[in-house]
Formats: C-alpha cells, sequence, structure tokens
C-alpha cells in the first residue's frame, strides 16, 4: 500500500471513529445508563467496536483499467532514459512526511509511557515498608482471600496514593497517610485494594497503548477519559459498599483532592484525578440503581444502537483497498454494478469485430456460489461477435465472499478514433509488452494424468524420477524470501497467506509445494503459484497470483552480473525470437500424460538461457521441456540501453491429440 493510499485510510478511519463515538456516546444519557459497571461495560464495547472498524466490511477496492498496453508507464520505466550524472537527492512526498509525523507522535507518547513505568519503578525502589496503618481488619479480609497481600508502601514522591504491578502489585502511600485519622485510611485502603482485585492495572496500560496510537485524535481522548470515570465510579461504590460509611469516604476525596498532585500522568489509577471529583462526588450522593433486567435490556439496546452506527459509518466512509490494475483491450469499459471484485481477467476487444467495426454493449448475468466463484454466466444482450470475449472473461472473475447470488455486469466495446486500433505502446528499456489482441493466460493451470504406469515401463520411470531428484534436492536447501500476491487486496492478501502451511524463511520442497497448490487452490481456484529465482543463490520468492495481475518490473542484484530484471513471463515472450519445440517423451505419450512445466528461467546478457530451475510439472515432462528451453534465444533486454539479465517465468505444455 502507497504513502497516499495509507494516509487516505488512516484519514477515512478517523473519520469512521470520530463520528461513531459521536453517534454512540449519547446512548448512555439517551438510554439513562446510570449505573456505572454498566456504563463501564459500554464504554469498553465501544472501544473495542472503534478499534475493529477495519474489519466490519471488505475494503473498497476499485478495478484501474489501464488500457490495452501490458504494463502501466510508470511500472515500466525500470530506470530514466537517459543516466544521469549523479543521484537525486530523495524527495519525499507529503502524504509520507505526515504519515512520519503521525508515526513520531505514537513514538513520543510510547516513550512518555516507558519514562512513566521508569518513574513507577524508581518511586517503589525509593519507597519504605508501610503496615496496615490502622485500617479495620474487614479491609483486609475483603481482598486478601482473593489476591493476596498486596505490598503497601510509603512514598515521599507520591501526593495520592498510587496502585500499579500485576503478578506482585504494590500499593504506594504517600508519607502523610499515617496522620490521616483511621475512617479516611479504611477509604483509601479499600479503593486501592478493589484496584488491585480488579486488575486494573493492565486495563489501563492497554488504554495508554490505545492513547498512544490514537495521540492525534480527540474523540479517542474523550471516550477514554469516559472509560476511566465510570472505572473510578465503580470502584467508589464497591468501596463505599465495603467501609459502610459514605461521609467518610467523600471525606477522604476531599481530603486527597486538598493536595497538590504530583503523578498525574503515571500509568497507574490514582486514587484521585481532580477532574474528576465532581462527577465521582455526585455519583456517589445521587444513590442510582437499576435492576439487573434493567440493565441487560438497556445495554442490549445500546449495544444494537453501536453496531447500527457501525455498519452506516463504514458504508458511508469505506476503506480502500490497493486497486487492481487489468489491462482491458483498447476500446473496453467494465460496469460491475458496484459488487466488490476480489480480481478479475481483462476483457479484449475481438480482433475481428474490431476488424468489421462492431461495437456496443454486452450484458450479462453472471451466478455467484458463496465464495465469490462466478459459476454460471448468461448474455442477455449484446452483440453476437462480441459476447464470446465477454463471457469467457466473466466466468473466471471472483467476487468478494458472501452468500450466493447473481450480478449484472455490463462490457461496452467502442472503437477508437483510427480505424478501431489502439495505438502501440513502447515500454521502456526496450521491452515490447504483447498484442493487444492477444489472449491472456489461463486463470488456472490444469495438469492432466492418464492413469498410472504399465509394469513395462515402471522401471524406466523409476530411472527418470532418479535422475530428476538433483533439482529438487537443490530447492530444498533454499528458503522462500518472500511470498507475493500480485492482483489481492491487502484484505485477501492476509486471509490467504493465514491459510498458507509454508511462510517466509521455510525451505521449498516437492512435498509442502504441492500442500501449498492445494491449499491456494481450495483457497480461490483462479489463482496460480509459481517460483521465481531471486539474484540471491539460496533464496527464491513465491508468487501467487490473481489472474491478469500485472508484474511490475523488479531490479535485484546479481552476484555475475550486478543487476537483474524480473519481468512477466508474457512482457519476455515478445522478445522471444528462437523458439524450439519440446520432444514429446515418448514414454509419457504412451502413458498418456499430458499438462503444463513451469520453469524459472535466467536469461543472459546475450539472449541466451543461462540457468533453468523446476517450478512444477510431471516427472516425465521435465526433462523435455528443460531440453528445449535451453536452446530458446531471445533479444537482449535493454536498461539504458544496456543488456541486463532478465528473470522470467517459462510454460511449456504437453498436450496429446
Amino acid at each position: 500500500m502507497n504513502a497516499h493510499l495509507l494516509l487516505s485510510n488512516v484519514a477515512v478511519y478517523s473519520l469512521q471513529t470520530g463520528l461513531v463515538v459521536g453517534l454512540a456516546g449519547f446512548v448512555p444519557a439517551v438510554l439513562r445508563l446510570r449505573a456505572p459497571g454498566v456504563k463501564l461495560a459500554y464504554w469498553h464495547i465501544l472501544l473495542a467496536a472503534c478499534l475493529l472498524l477495519p474489519v466490519v466490511r471488505p475494503w473498497k477496492q476499485d478495478v484501474v483499467d489501464i488500457g490495452g498496453a501490458a504494463l502501466p508507464a510508470a511500472a515500466m520505466a525500470i530506470a530514466p532514459a537517459a543516466p544521469a550524472p549523479a543521484p537525486a537527492p530523495t524527495r519525499f512526498s507529503q502524504a509520507e512526511i505526515l504519515l512520519a509525523l503521525l508515526a513520531a507522535g505514537a513514538a513520543v507518547r510510547l516513550s512518555w509511557l516507558g519514562v512513566g513505568l521508569w518513574r513507577l519503578r524508581r518511586y517503589r525502589l525509593h519507597s519504605a515498608p508501610a503496615g496496615a496503618a490502622g485500617a479495620d481488619d474487614r479491609v483486609w479480609a475483603s481482598v486478601a482471600g482473593r489476591t493476596g497481600m498486596p505490598d503497601l508502601r510509603l512514598s515521599e514522591d507520591v501526593a495520592s496514593p498510587v496502585t500499579f504491578g500485576f503478578l506482585k502489585p504494590v500499593i504506594l502511600l504517600p508519607t502523610a497517610f499515617p496522620d490521616l485519622n483511621p475512617s479516611t485510611q479504611e477509604a483509601i485502603l479499600a479503593h486501592e485494594f478493589l484496584h488491585v482485585r480488579r486488575r486494573d492495572w493492565l486495563l489501563t496500560l492497554v488504554e495508554e497503548l490505545v492513547r498512544a496510537a490514537f495521540w492525534f485524535h480527540p474523540a479517542i481522548w474523550w471516550l477514554l477519559g469516559e472509560t476511566q470515570l465510570a472505572r473510578e465510579q465503580v470502584v467508589d461504590r464497591a468501596s463505599v459498599e465495603v467501609t459502610r460509611s459514605r461521609e467518610e469516604y467523600v471525606d477522604a476525596l476531599l481530603a486527597i483532592a486538598g493536595v497538590q498532585p504530583r503523578l498525574d500522568l503515571a500509568p497507574a489509577p490514582l486514587f484521585l484525578r481532580k477532574r474528576h471529583l465532581k462527577h465521582r462526588v455526585v455519583s456517589l450522593l445521587k444513590e442510582v440503581r437499576m435492576s439487573k433486567k434493567h440493565s441487560i435490556a438497556a445495554l442490549a439496546a445500546g449495544v444494537s444502537i453501536l453496531a447500527a452506527a457501525c455498519w452506516m459509518v463504514t458504508a458511508t466512509f469505506p476503506l480502500a483497498a490497493a486497486p487492481q490494475l487489468v489491462a482491458d483491450g483498447p476500446g473496453v469499459s467494465v460496469d460491475v454494478g458496484g459488487a466488490a471484485l476480489m480480481h478479475r481477467l481483462p476483457v479484449i476487444y475481438p480482433e475481428a469485430a474490431m476488424t468489421a467495426r462492431i461495437e456496443g454493449t454486452v450484458v450479462l448475468q453472471a451466478t455467484v456460489d458463496s465464495a465469490g466463484n462466478v459459476t454460471d454466466a448468461s448474455v442477455l444482450s449484446g452483440p453476437q461477435e462480441l459476447r464470446k470475449a465477454a463471457i469467457q472473461s466473466v466466468l473466471q472473475w471472483h467476487f468478494v465472499r458472501g452468500g450466493s447470488s447473481t450480478k449484472q455486469v455490463s462490457i461496452a466495446f467502442q472503437l477508437g478514433v483510427e480505424n478501431g486500433q489502439a495505438t502501440p505502446t513502447v515500454s521502456a528499456g526496450g521491452a515490447v509488452p504483447p498484442a493487444a489482441g492477444a489472449q491472456p493466460a489461463p486463470a488456472t493451470r490444469v495438469m492432466v494424468f492418464a492413469p498410472g504406469p504399465t509394469a513395462a515401463a515402471a522401471p524406466q520411470l523409476a530411472q527418470l524420477r532418479a535422475e530428476l531428484e538433483a533439482p529438487y534436492r537443490q530447492m530444498a536447501l533454499e528458503k522462500i524470501r518472500t511470498i507475493a500476491t500480485p492482483g489481492l487486496s491487502d484484505e485477501v492478501r492476509g486471509e490467504l497467506l493465514a491459510s498458507l502451511p509454508i511462510h517466509v524463511g521455510d525451505a521449498p520442497t516437492t512435498e509442502n509445494m504441492a500442500q501449498l497448490r492445494d491449499a491456494v487452490k481450495q483457497f480461490d481456484e483462479h489463482l496460480t503459484v509459481s517460483i521465481v529465482q531471486t539474484g540471491s543463490p539460496d533464496e527464491v520468492d513465491i508468487r501467487i497470483a490473481a489472474p491478469g495481475a500485472l508484474t511490475q518490473f523488479v531490479m535485484t542484484a546479481s552476484p555475475a552480473s550486478g543487476t537483474r530484471v524480473t519481468v512477466g513471463e508474457k512482457v519476455q515472450e515478445a522478445n522471444l525470437i528462437n523458439r524450439v519445440m519440446p520432444t514429446y517423451p515418448s514414454l509419457a505419450k504412451a502413458t498418456r500424460i499430458q499438462g503444463d512445466v513451469v520453469l524459472a528461467v535466467v536469461i543472459g546478457k546475450d539472449g541466451t538461457v543461462q540457468e533453468i530451475k523446476v517450478v512444477s510439472g510431471h516427472p516425465l515432462l521435465i526433462p523435455a521441456a528443460m531440453a528445449a528451453a535451453k536452446q530458446w534465444t531471445y533479444k537482449p533486454f535493454l536498461v539504458n540501453g544496456e543488456p541486463v539479465e532478465v528473470s522470467t517465468q517459462v510454460d511449456v505444455n504437453f498436450a496429446l491429440e
């Protein structure tokens, strides 16, 4: 995701959060959620809803049609047209600068949190042990049976009692604490012990982390303030029930309020924050109670209103995934009626229709299953000469997962201004894109196997397999550097990667690659898997590509020649000068074996094939495919007028008549 799109999503997410908090923040007042416990539960649910807004709905993904060119001009420019005398200074865009400022603000808040934790530790080390300080025995008994006795200490650095720690909780008391009257001491200790029992320090840390991430968002700060107030009100009420003395407890609050605070920003629950004093005293004096039935009903109604607000806000202001680039043929425009697509194949204008100057709009109805696959498609209207190209593409589309439904798709074919032909586009560096009328690669590569070989052919098959073990043993010594998913949105990418049996850093083998292909096919049968050799001899890249996804040029370091360019299969195929057809192995023909052999090849500066690695294919077909591919010759690939090595993928198909 580029900086501009990321910044846009941050802005939209901030707007979503502000609107949800603004709409749902009035719910406690409207539904009269006066009980502090119910309000605290509602504020926690609202905070969780704000954090989960990005997963409420699928992200909006635009499908960008780049016309008849195989690659957009920006992607094709792998180097400046003319060599520059000196590298230009790095210039950051405005979006990158704003993102850096947001990250810097979060880092400052996290640093402040770290300083606060360090200060608490230092205060504990410089404090002195304290006893019960005259508290009533029932205060100790109410907590010790559940949490164990916290560590009570007197500190000159705190003006208000502070509680922190999880496994070994600590209560820091001001040095003036023993001078308070016993009833005030009892109220303060009851309050702090209840914080220990409720494990509130962990919740406080989580809230401070959220505050650091949303340091710029006033709605989140307001929500966290309301959450902290509701928590203190809950503990106040519980403390009054323990001490059975409301007046003494209010006196304790007022006594602490008269002391100048010195640790108000510590990452720990304080006995009193002055901005909360009025609300806490009013809550104690009002004696508001709600029945259990009323509390549950009001909370359920509040959650329903919150869910509706989240659904409405995310629908009105959706987050955006990286757009899918699709190279539709010249004169072709596609309208899916607002439906969300995971990926789609481009639509190519038939050459015969262009020659006959036939144009029009083809309207189709696609039947989509719950997984998003197009299971059937029918043409509702449109010129007969254009229907086949439209329906062939639509049958390979994949919509966002949901319930089974039907989608209406309109595909318009319009002739250009120059005799219906698109102007050829020449890529930078000398690479020639595929012809505009060329059909895209199939969405799924199907390997067809006949029944097993006969007993007479078994020894020959075993010998061939033994000869083919070396490439796979070499593959097992490598590791996966990256797993790329061109053509898929960030949301779909995350779901796909979570379902894969291998990860970055693993070693690819025949077994786990077979498991990988099975997992990818189960996730989406339209995706294709390939292994691409990187510039490093012990690393490979895994690519799981959507049909029609555009492969940009990638510059990698080559140990032998300094620079290697990775290009898509279709781009390099246009530079093929001499193609030697493979000889169909007689044993494979006799056993009725056919299918594709996928090879990762490195083409030298002179256009000859220098390296070949097996990506996939039947063992009986691989030797013939490798032998033929080694003899292929390409036009040198130029960057700034200089030939460079090229890394690409080659598919060799074996089909029985």
